[in-house]
Formats: structure tokens, C-alpha cells, sequence
């Protein structure tokens, strides 16, 4: 009797265990495969919860679910680590994410693993901002150089030896990229950097982050790109190679062919996995929509930035914490932004939204209706570009069979067959009535 009692409660368990993962399954967002995906930026250069610091992951956090109904399938989160600067780009301990007693900017350990619970569950891939081009030291060496890395973590100690030669003392190998002055830049050769730096990779991993933001890679060779994302398999991986574009006095160039091949380069040599941030459809379309759409085409009749070469591995925005925020140091133009998010949300790439948009400048509901427009028609990362105009006042184009869109004050539509599906000022996106309820 005391037998048969005990299999009913293992089968009760068993029971119990298959109906809450199941709820669970039902209850979590589905997952996007990778030419689907959606990146949102969720910080600014001083993001802040109603005014007070280190409270920024538990807003991400409550609004998991909301970013998600967004249309959103990824969300980037700013770097984590203790930093000199508190935004978290001069970092010191890779492990001090903060405490209780002691947060970051952005708040302690316990929220921000809450932060990435309530985004998994949301269905959401957690993007780290991954700062590793250069590291703050502890303390001083016998000559007075901050290049000892001793922290309370005891992870990571490192010396002038994992320094790039010629920099703070450093006794490494020459630097392998551009140089980064306010702090020491790492030598990526030396294997104890390398090793260092996929540990605590995984670290980050078992926290509840999916892939990589890698920070001013330019700073160091590609080959080290592919070397992480090979050791810790991101579910997603991008790189920032933000270099300058090509002017004759104060006017942009119009070829631009120069600039893209830059991260093109970049992409042959950081593996099979990493995406890049397209800077070169950033600066062309900023001055395009001030009414020079034929910038938008380049002589071959592609689209003029690195998702006309090679549309999978391009990473389309229009500002970041850099550019735009607080920093304005390379601001697509205000009144325009819709516009931007017209042609960015409609063509080939990945795109990337921006929280300080979609929250603070009020513009969810313009951004979801373009974002639904892209599911419905089914645009993805390589899906097929037809451009049919790119004058002076009109920029228009079909995408992936299914979607039709234009920018400028210019009259145009795509014809017979095709519905209004968003528009604002100056912009405007169909889709096929075929398409309806894909």
C-alpha cells in the first residue's frame, strides 16, 4: 500500500513538472531566426530611471513584455561591469556588476539578473555591451603607471605584459588596431587575455545574456572577434567600426564605396558569426532625407550602404548612445526620424531601434505600425531590393516581393494590388493584399 502510494506521488509530480514547462513554453514569446531579428538599443548615453540612478535594469526589465509586443526579438544592454566614466565604457573588475550597498549606474547583480529573466521570458535574446578594446587598472606600478589589474574579484590579474607596447607601460605585442587614449588598450595576442576575457564571457552567459556588442572594434583585429564568438557561441554578435566618411569640403561624397568596404573588410576576418553596425547607411541616409534621395542608390543600383554589398551581416540605425542622446555627436536629423525609420524598418538588414525614440520621444505607435508592416510582408535580413526611384524629392522601392515604400514629398504609388499599411510625413509603406495574415 505504502509502495503504490509512493508511484501515485512520483506520477503526480511528474504530471505537475510536464504541465508548468508546458505553461511556460505557451506563455514565452517565440523565438525569431536570425534574419527576423529586431535589435533595440535600450539606453542612452545617461539613461535613468525617472531621474535616479541604478534603478535602469529594473525598467528594462517591466517593460520586457511591452518591447516585445513591440515587434522587438533582441535587446541590447548597456555594459555592465563597475567603470571609471558611469556609463560603463572605461571598465575596471569585469565581475563587479554592482551590489545592494554599492550598484552601478545602472543598478546591482540581483536586478540585473531579474532584468534578464523578465526579457527571456518576454522572448527576448539579451545583448551585453562588451567593452574589451581597452580595461582601467587597480593600481599603479613601481613607476607610478596605472597598469596593475588587482581587483576584488581576484579574475583577470593582469600586468604591463597584457598591455599593447608603448602604452601605459605596457610590454605586449604592438597594438593590433587604432588606439584608444584615455585608458590602456589590451593586447589580444597574449593568451591570458584571451582566456580571461572568454571566461568571463561565459560568465556573463550563465547570468542570462545570449550574444555580444563589441565596443569600438576597431580597436583591435577582427581575427580576436572570431576567436570569442568561436569559444562562447553567441546567439547574436556585433561590431562597432565607426570610421570617418568621405567629404569634399562639407559635403558628404557621393560615392561612399570606400567607407563600406571598411566593414566589409572587417566582416572577411571576424568569422562566420559577427554582424556590423552599418555606419555607411547611417551617414548617406541622414543627408538623404533632407531631399536627396538619389543618394540612396549607388551606381550599380543598389542601396548605397553595406546592405548593398552584404545585407546579412548589416546591423541598420539610426543613433545610438553615441551619436544621438545626450553626446549629439552625429545626430540624425529630429524631424526626420520617422522617415529614417521608414527605410531602415522596410529593407534588407537588421535593424536596430532606439529606446530614447521609442520611449522618450513618444514615436512606439509610428515605430510598431512599421515594424508590423515588416512581419506581415515578411521582410528579412537578405530579402530582395528593387529600388525605382532615387531623385531629388522621391525615393522609392520594393522589398521582398510583398512590400512597397517611398519617401519624399513626391507623389507615388505602387499601383493595383498593394494597401496602405503605415505612413507619416513625407513617408509611406504598403503591402500586398496577398500578404494579409502571413
Amino acid at each position: 500500500m505504502d509502495r503504490t502510494i509512493r508511484n501515485h506521488c512520483r506520477i503526480g509530480w511528474v504530471l505537475l513538472a510536464l504541465f508548468l514547462c508546458c505553461a511556460a513554453l505557451t506563455e514565452a514569446a517565440p523565438r525569431r531566426s536570425a534574419g527576423q531579428h529586431i535589435l533595440m538599443q535600450s539606453f542612452g548615453w545617461n539613461s535613468q530611471a525617472r531621474g535616479v540612478p541604478s534603478r535602469w535594469y529594473k525598467l528594462v526589465g517591466d517593460r520586457a513584455r511591452d518591447i516585445a509586443d513591440l515587434g522587438v526579438t533582441m535587446i541590447w544592454l548597456p555594459p555592465v561591469s563597475r567603470s571609471v566614466s558611469p556609463q560603463g565604457y572605461l571598465p575596471g573588475d569585469y565581475y563587479d556588476v554592482g551590489t545592494e550597498q554599492s550598484p552601478t549606474f545602472y543598478g546591482d547583480r540581483d536586478q540585473l539578473v531579474a532584468c534578464l529573466r523578465s526579457l527571456d521570458q518576454a522572448g527576448l535574446l539579451a545583448i551585453a555591451d562588451i567593452v574589451v578594446n581597452h580595461r582601467c587598472a587597480s593600481h599603479q606600478d613601481a613607476n607610478g603607471v596605472w597598469n596593475i589589474y588587482n581587483f576584488a574579484s581576484g579574475k583577470a590579474r593582469w600586468d604591463g605584459r597584457m598591455i599593447c607596447s608603448g602604452e601605459y607601460g605596457g610590454s605586449g605585442q604592438r597594438d593590433s588596431g587604432d588606439n584608444f587614449g584615455p585608458a590602456p588598450d589590451l593586447d589580444h595576442s597574449n593568451s591570458s587575455v584571451q582566456s580571461d576575457i572568454i571566461e568571463w564571457l561565459k560568465w556573463l552567459k550563465s547570468l542570462g545574456f545570449d550574444g555580444w556588442r563589441y565596443d569600438f572594434s576597431r580597436g583591435y583585429a577582427p581575427e580576436y572577434t572570431a576567436i570569442y564568438d568561436k569559444a562562447t557561441a553567441p546567439a547574436f554578435s556585433v561590431g562597432e567600426i565607426w570610421t570617418d566618411m568621405a567629404f569634399s569640403g562639407s559635403s558628404l561624397n557621393p560615392n561612399q564605396d570606400a567607407h563600406r568596404q571598411v566593414l566589409c573588410n572587417w566582416l572577411d576576418r571576424a568569422g562566420d558569426k559577427a554582424a556590423a553596425f552599418d555606419f555607411t547607411t547611417k551617414g548617406i541616409l541622414q543627408v538623404a532625407v533632407m531631399g536627396e534621395y538619389w543618394r540612396l542608390r549607388d551606381s550599380s543600383g543598389k542601396a548605397a550602404g553595406l546592405i548593398g554589398w552584404w545585407p546579412a551581416r548589416a546591423v541598420t540605425f539610426l543613433d545610438n548612445h553615441d551619436t544621438g542622446s545626450q553626446q549629439n555627436h552625429w545626430p540624425f536629423p529630429a524631424e526626420k526620424v520617422m522617415q529614417g525609420y521608414a527605410y531602415i524598418l522596410t529593407h534588407p538588414g537588421t535593424p536596430c531601434v532606439f529606446w530614447e525614440h521609442v520611449y522618450d520621444w513618444k514615436l512606439r505607435e509610428p515605430i510598431k505600425k512599421l515594424i508590423d508592416a515588416r512581419r506581415r510582408c515578411g521582410i528579412v535580413a537578405d530579402s530582395k531590393l528593387e529600388i525605382v526611384k532615387a531623385e531629388q524629392g522621391l525615393y522609392a522601392a520594393f522589398v521582398g516581393g510583398n512590400l512597397a515604400m517611398k519617401l519624399g514629398p513626391a507623389d507615388w504609388n505602387p499601383g493595383d494590388g498593394f494597401e496602405l499599411l503605415a505612413s507619416g510625413d513625407q513617408y509611406a509603406v504598403w503591402g500586398k493584399k496577398a500578404a494579409a495574415g502571413r
